[in-house]
């Protein structure tokens, strides 16, 4: 398949993601077993507790989102949309919800999922920072973009006990953020661009 840009979605994941996934997931697998037996399903109870709160804290976020952020939209902030809508549709994927938050001088936007829907938060500096090259703002939405098109918010759950593991989950960390970048070059008309974003 190929999408919009003309890169095959092959060539946008960096080479040793899916391997390092695939590590990483047999890895989980057996840490959540051994934790299961081990505790003899105790360990269900404290992981029921800890989704429950995690559901209530991204809650609290999606909330502080819509009451705080301005929300990217067709007629609000339309040329910022124009621009989501753009990097999705090169990339072969719906328009997420998005809003722009007051960056205070931090630099990382972030995607997030929430009962079935994906949200992008860009940060006020960084869009400010790219008004003389907007195609480096192509990079910033694309990599956001590419977390989500991977599913890596969804598989992070699963593969939190390796994460925690010294080298695999410093390196499929690493292979995500690397095959984001990729998303974010596939965006972006000019390379130099996407090196300034």
């Amino acid at each position: 398949m190929r999408l919009a840009g003309g890169n095959k979605v092959s060539e946008l994941v960096y080479r040793n993601e899916t391997t390092l996934r695939a590590i990483a997931l047999v890895l989980s697998i057996i840490v959540w077993l051994l934790l299961l037996v081990g505790t003899v399903g105790v360990v269900l109870i404290y992981l029921l507790l800890l989704a429950l709160f995690a559901v209530i804290a991204h809650s609290a976020l999606i909330a502080h989102l819509r009451g705080n952020a301005i929300r990217i939209s067709a007629r609000q902030m339309p040329d910022l949309y124009q621009r989501l809508y753009g990097c999705a549709r090169k990339l072969d994927m719906q328009v997420p919800e998005a809003y722009l938050v007051n960056g205070n001088g931090v630099l990382n936007a972030f995607a997030t999922r929430f009962l079935g829907r994906d949200f992008v938060v860009l940060l006020s500096d960084v869009v400010d920072s790219m008004e003389e090259r907007p195609d480096a703002l192509n990079f910033y939405i694309g990599h956001e973009l590419g977390h989500l098109r991977r599913h890596h918010l969804t598989w992070s759950k699963l593969l939190a006990p390796a994460m925690f593991l010294p080298l695999i989950g410093a390196a499929y960390s690493r292979a995500r953020e690397y095959t984001c970048d990729r998303h974010g070059l596939a965006v972006c008309e000019h390379p130099e661009d996407a090196q300034y974003g």
